[in-house]
């Protein structure tokens, strides 16, 4: 081989040498500038809107046999409240799917405070809501402010 030949062999390994770091800082200069997939919600993470019952007779006894057939449950605080709908981002579910906020229709026709079915939401607080399949929230006491009686109620029915 001459020495061409060597000098040219020894700029290409000189070459690659400095390009696959670059490649690599390339790479992750990209990935910061587009984001961290870990700070996005996950794909599996969604929004519920859910509607509130019209209350009809009176309310049994709340039992864990009960809130167990509600599929999904969740811990939330409320982050804000309106006049025709509650906000709440989920703490953590209970049962059910991935979701990470809720909002809570308030009916136009009843009062919050009137209807015994329907916490009184308050902003900054936690609540524990059961959710029929049909996205109603349940009432009569089985959804509410978080407390110990409405936890252990859930501990029992969830695990």
């Amino acid at each position: 081989m001459s020495t061409v030949e060597d000098n040219d062999q020894m700029d290409l390994r000189l070459l690659w040498l400095l390009l696959i770091p670059g490649i690599l800082i390339g790479a992750i200069v990209v990935h910061v500038i587009a984001g961290h997939d870990d700070l996005k919600p996950s794909a599996a993470t969604s929004n519920l809107s859910v509607s509130v019952p019209t209350q009809v007779g009176r309310c049994a006894v709340p039992s864990a046999e009960q809130l167990s057939q509600f599929p999904t449950a969740v811990r939330a605080e409320v982050t804000a409240v309106g006049d025709q709908a509650v906000d709440l981002r989920v703490q953590n579910v209970l049962a059910g799917p991935q979701i990470g906020l809720i909002t809570v229709r308030l009916p136009a026709s009843q009062l919050a405070t009137a209807d015994t079915s329907l916490p009184a939401f308050v902003q900054g607080h936690s609540y524990l809501l059961a959710i029929a399949a049909d996205n109603q929230l349940a009432g009569c006491g089985l959804s509410g402010a978080s407390d110990t009686e409405l936890e252990e109620l859930y501990a029992k029915a969830f695990g």
